[in-house]
This record gives structure tokens, C-alpha cells and sequence, in this order.
């Protein structure tokens, strides 16, 4: 299958430069290099393009009876409220398929007077405003000064300077009235936010739009003026900082970001400005359906990138969620790849403890494949504060396989390698640090599958009344390390026991109520379309001593020579001889999944009772993919063998160097 045919529209600042036209009239208009690295991304992904150039010259070709599979347009126009509506506008006239929004959301979104009236009258928080006509006065304004004093119509900061906030109504008189002069169009007059600042990086996806980024814009003291200008953007790279952030004020500027896009029916992706008033609430500031594309100096590829999504998976999902809509067949991301494109493997074990060895194993394994898929890969190990992500970051792999479990044997350092690739701006595979985080402590996850609702065996406190049967669970550990055959141990001696293997494992434990029943686990995996459950595993336990606990303890999961190792064979099946338990098991993975914002790929562990009441009781945001492991026995029952399955996680982390295995079975 190759890919589409893509033609590319835009407008280049040379030839307006050259035609006269100063360097603000063109500040919205592209780079020849912006030009080279979009098309030289869009080939990355196995397109063919079709270097087209601005409005006019599409309408010629449209007019002559070309046509393209889709046109991928940057354009911006050069005149009018609607003027980044006219490319669209064309291609609908000629019935061409195209990317990003409508005509009508484009002319919207640019006029901010008329966004802002939209997005306000959806219940999204806006700050008041007021519009000028072109060579009207400035009316009353109906709320308290400073004042910020801007272009109706322009972006790329155009218009906004020094001289746009305003502390009385003569310095708002006036800078209308240069607006009007300089621009020949309205002008709008807002509160100054006082606040934090962000820009949030939106895409659609199977699912309907998401949040893919946040940036908090810092201007640095050594700028000419504290405003986010046209000045101050054209140098962003020494006059603005731009920060991560994942607090509640960000998260609830994500939110509005994402309500903002919704009202204005933005498609295929955008960018949402927000920023904060005096008391802190995050306000719809403006909207980019046509945002900037450069992969570094444009915010959307940016606020991406941090968030760990290469340029390569932006541009992918923009066109894939375009293709969607117009029903186009194509090939998802890079089978055409260069065949030396880098993945390296990253771990942090050694050949220490079993669980710690079949790590290594495992990215031998995972190195050969991708060497069979093409790719150039090789071990890198992660030692935090050593610099080892940030001259991994120098090589540019064009993915990082991460399979870091541990570190210095320590569960929890598992969240520090997304943690690390994610600042680097590194794509990778898996989970992101904020999945890791919620599901590393088992008592915090355990809170928040309550919290959604979803069944999970309650915790015991010394508090409560003891129930019959606890499992004493240490707190940060995977891989049933701490749990072995004497874990399940009567409620009245759990504070003894429970102190007893904190000393003898110098980790924290806690007590969870046993659950006496059946174990199942459940693999999920991102297909492109959304959580695809894959066939549900079982962990029988044959032959065994009615004195001991049925649960996969360290030796059944770890140790060859035993007894219980051999005694759990998995067994696949329910779907078609318990439709009904399985439908339930696959609606919690699918929770779970949801509740925790879990991407990539996870595996998701329950007990089921005797009256069939199914229990999460842990949840892998990184699960093993050794020879055994479970998660890549459910694969091979979805017919998934090993070298599909690593470019099926390719894929699912977002890189554009995969294409998504044909033969992947839904379940559930």
C-alpha cells in the first residue's frame, strides 16, 4: 500500500518580501526551510508531495483539473477577515479533499471578536471585550482598565506590543487608533489577565479531539517588554521560556482549551491560547485552527514535542485524522521509512534478580526485531542526572523503545525514564510519566479505581475490623516481588506479618482483602482507533495444595524449577465459553484505561469471585514482553507475532515509523 498524494499550499515570505511588502504584513507567512521540513516529514511517512504554493496558484491547478488526494494548506492569505479561508473555500468549490477546519471556522476563529462570542456563548470561560469599527471612537468600556489593545484580524502576535496594555482610556484612545492606522481594520479591547499564560496543543484523534501538549509562555526579563509580541515571538528562542506544566491550573486551562476548540467545530488539529485572571481562572484568550508549523520554532510542534510526540506523529495524525473524514484508505505511518531510521533500546537492569535478567532478555529480543523491521537500534542504559537522555536527545532517534522497569532495583524509578525522554522531547514507547505516577504506588491506584468507580479489593487499615483473609502487597513493586506462598495470611495476625516482611524486605507493605477466586489478566493496547482489548488470559492453578493460596507469587511467575511455576499454565478462551464475564473484564480494562490516561500499551490484573464480581488489583503501565510474558501470549492469540507487536508499539507511541499490523483482533 503506498501512501497519499498530498498537495502542498502555502504562502512564502520571500516572494511577498521581494513584491514589496513589509516584514510585519508577512510575519504570518512561511520559511523555505518551514516548507522543506513539512515535506520533507510528510515523505518520512510514505506520501508523495506535491509542492503547489499559495491560493491562487491551487486554484489554477484545481481549475485545470487537477486533483490530489488531499491538500495539505498553511496558507494564510493576504487580505480580509476570511482570507485564511480561502484555500479551504477553493477546495470545496472543486470538491477537494483537504486538511484542517471549514471555511467557516477559520473565518470565525480569525475574527476574535466574533470567536470569542462564539466560545462565550458555549459556556467557556472569555473576558469581556469590546470592538472598534475601523475609524470609529472607542465607545465605553464596561469594565476595569489596564486594557490590552489589539488587531481584530491578525496572528503571529501581530499588533500586540508594549503599547497594547493600556492604564487609561487616553493610552487606549491612542493605541486604537495606531491599530486602525497601521492595520485598515477593527480593533479589539480586552482586560489585561494578569495571570499565567498557556498555549494548548490540540488534535483529533478516533476518539474526537485531545490535549497532545501545554506550554506555559514565560517572557525572560531580558525581552524588551513583559507581552507575548510579534517582537518577542520572531525571537522566541532568547526572549520567551516556555515551561511544562501539569498543575490544576494548567489542567483546567487544558479544558477550557479543549471546550474552546469543540465550540468553534476546529478539525484535524489547532492551537487554544489561554490565559489566567486576577483571581487565577483560565479565560479563552484566542484560537489557531491554522496554526504554525515549524518543528521548532512553531508552538503547536512544540508544546508536542514536551509532551514526548515527535513532528513526525503530529503531521501523521493530522493527515490520518483528515483521511478519516473523507474516507481515505492509507497506510499508517512509515513502512517506507529510511531503512537506518534510529530506535535504540533503553533499559536499566542488570543481570541480577530473574525479573531483572528477563529485562535484558527481553530487549535483546526487542533489538533483533527492530533490526528484522529495518531500523538501526542498540542498548543504551538510563542512569538519571548522568546525561545519557540528553546525548541520546543529540543522535535524534526517531523513537525510544523504553523498557525500563526499575532502577538500581528499585520499582519506582520506573517513572523517571519518561520522566526524562519526555524533557528531551523524545518520542516513546508506552506509557507517559503522568501513568506511571498514578499507578506505581498499588494504595494510590487502588484510590483512584474507587474514585472511578471501578471494583478493586479494599484496602485494610489496622483500624477496621479484620477480615478473614488479607494479602499482604508491598507498596511499590511489580513483578509479585515480596509475595510469595505465606502472603495470604489471617486478618487477626496481619499487623505481625506485615511488619515482619517490611524488615525482611526493607519496603513498605500493605493489606489488601483476599479475594479467593480466579486470576485473569487483561492486555491492552492502542490500535490507532482507541484501548483494543486483547484475548483474556487465565492463570489456572493445576494440582494445587488446598493449604496454599491460589495467587502467582514470585516463584510461579519467576522461577522455572518450581513447583508453582509449572502448576500455572494461562489458559485463553473465555470470550467464546464466558461471553458474558469476559464483555465484563473488558469493559473495567477499558476504565481502567480511560481513568487513568493510560496510552501505549498496559496490562491490567483481576481476581474474580465465585459469584463471578470481578476486582482490579493491579494495573502494569509497563508490562514484561519477554519470550513468556503474558502480554505478548494475548498478541499471539490476536495473531500478532513478536516483530509485529514491536511495530504495532511503535505505532502506538505516535512516531510515524510504523504502520499498524493488518492482522490485529478486537476482543471483548
Amino acid at each position: 500500500m503506498t501512501g497519499l498524494t498530498i498537495a502542498l499550499v502555502y504562502d512564502l515570505r520571500s516572494e511577498y518580501l521581494a513584491r514589496g511588502y513589509s516584514e510585519e504584513a508577512v510575519a504570518e507567512f512561511d520559511s523555505e526551510e518551514t516548507i522543506d521540513l513539512l515535506a520533507a516529514a510528510l515523505t518520512r511517512l510514505g506520501h508523495r508531495i506535491v509542492l503547489v504554493g499559495n491560493g491562487r496558484a491551487l486554484a489554477r491547478c484545481l481549475a485545470d483539473g487537477a486533483r490530489y488526494d488531499l491538500v495539505f494548506s498553511i496558507a494564510e492569505g493576504l487580505g480580509g477577515r476570511a482570507r485564511e479561508a480561502q484555500v479551504p473555500a477553493v477546495c470545496e468549490l472543486y470538491e477537494q479533499a483537504y486538511v484542517f477546519s471549514d471555511p467557516t471556522t477559520l473565518a470565525i476563529a480569525l475574527d476574535k471578536g466574533v470567536a470569542k462570542r462564539v466560545v462565550r456563548d458555549a459556556g467557556v470561560p472569555t473576558a469581556p471585550f469590546v470592538v472598534v469599527a475601523n475609524g470609529e471612537d472607542v465607545p465605553a468600556i464596561g469594565f476595569d482598565l489596564p486594557a490590552f489593545v489589539k488587531p481584530l484580524a491578525e496572528g503571529t502576535g501581530k499588533g500586540c506590543e508594549l503599547a497594547s496594555v493600556c492604564s487609561d482610556r487616553r493610552a487606549v484612545e491612542s493605541a486604537v487608533a495606531d491599530l486602525q492606522r497601521r492595520f485598515g481594520q477593527p480593533v479589539l479591547i480586552e482586560p489585561f489577565l494578569p495571570g499565567r499564560e498557556f498555549t494548548v496543543a490540540i488534535v483529533e484523534r478516533a476518539g474526537g479531539p485531545e490535549v497532545v501538549g501545554l506550554l506555559e509562555i514565560v517572557v525572560n526579563e531580558s525581552a524588551a517588554h513583559a507581552v507575548y509580541s510579534y517582537t518577542n515571538k520572531e525571537e522566541c528562542e532568547s526572549r520567551v521560556s516556555y515551561l511544562t506544566a501539569n498543575d490544576e491550573v494548567a489542567q483546567a486551562a487544558s479544558t477550557v482549551a479543549l471546550a474552546a476548540y469543540r465550540a468553534l467545530q476546529c478539525r484535524d488539529a489547532g492551537r487554544i491560547d489561554i490565559r489566567c485572571d486576577a483571581a487565577g481562572t483560565p479565560c479563552f484568550l484566542e484560537a489557531n485552527p491554522l496554526a504554525g508549523l515549524h518543528p521548532h520554532h512553531s508552538d503547536l510542534p512544540m508544546a508536542a514535542s514536551r509532551a514526548g510526540h515527535s513532528y513526525d506523529w503530529l503531521l501523521n495524525a493530522i493527515v490520518t485524522s483528515a483521511a478519516r473524514r473523507y474516507g481515505l484508505d492509507i497506510p499508517r505511518g512509515m513502512r517506507h521509512a529510511p531503512a537506518k531510521a534510529f530506535v535504540p533500546v533503553l533499559h536499566a537492569a542488570t543481570a541480577g534478580r530473574p525479573d531483572e535478567a528477563d529485562t535484558l532478555e527481553t530487549a535483546e529480543h526487542v533489538q533483533a526485531a527492530l533490526e528484522r523491521l529495518g531500523y538501526r537500534s542498540e542498548f543504551v542504559r538510563f542512569v538519571p542526572e548522568s546525561g545519557s537522555i540528553a546525548e541520546l536527545a543529540r543522535r535524534a532517534p526517531a523513537c525510544v523503545f523504553n523498557l525500563v522497569e526499575a532502577v538500581d532495583g528499585i520499582a519506582a524509578g520506573c517513572l523517571l525514564a519518561p520522566w526524562y525522554l519526555a524533557r528531551a522531547g523524545l518520542a516513546f514507547t508506552g506509557n507517559g510519566f503522568e501513568a506511571f505516577v498514578a499507578t506505581a504506588s498499588k494504595p494510590g491506584a487502588k484510590g483512584l479505581l474507587l474514585a472511578a468507580g471501578i471494583p478493586t479489593p479494599r484496602t485494610i487499615t489496622d483500624a477496621e475490623s479484620f477480615p478473614a483473609k488479607v494479602i499482604l502487597k508491598p507498596e511499590w513493586e511489580h513483578g509479585s516481588l515480596g509475595i510469595d506462598h505465606a502472603s495470604v495470611v489471617a486478618g487477626t495476625s496481619m499487623q505481625r506479618e506485615r511488619r515482619e516482611r517490611e524488615a525482611r524486605f526493607k519496603t513498605r507493605f500493605f493489606a489488601e482483602a483476599f479475594v479467593a477466586g480466579r486470576e485473569f489478566n487483561v492486555a491492552v493496547i492502542d490500535d490507532g482507533k482507541g484501548a483494543c482489548v486483547l484475548p483474556i488470559q487465565e492463570t489456572l492453578f493445576v494440582d494445587w495444595p488446598d493449604e496454599r493460596a491460589r495467587i502467582v507469587d514470585f516463584d510461579a511467575k519467576w522461577t522455572p524449577a518450581c513447583t508453582a511455576y509449572r502448576n500455572t499454565p494461562r489458559r485463553f478462551g473465555i470470550e467464546s465459553t464466558e461471553p458474558l464475564l469476559a464483555a465484563a473484564l473488558s469493559e473495567h480494562a477499558r476504565a481502567v484505561w480511560q481513568a487513568f490516561g493510560l496510552a501505549g500499551y498496559a496490562r491490567i490484573d483481576f481476581r474474580v469471585d465465585a459469584n463471578d464480581n470481578a476486582f482490579v488489583i493491579d494495573i502494569n503501565a509497563n508490562p514484561g514482553l519477554g519470550s513468556d510474558a503474558g502480554f505478548v501470549a494475548a498478541a499471539a492469540q490476536a495473531g500478532i507475532d513478536f516483530d509485529a507487536l514491536t511495530e504495532l508499539l511503535l505505532c502506538a507511541a505516535g512516531t510515524g515509523v510504523a504502520r499498524w499490523p493488518a492482522t490485529l483482533k478486537h476482543t471483548g
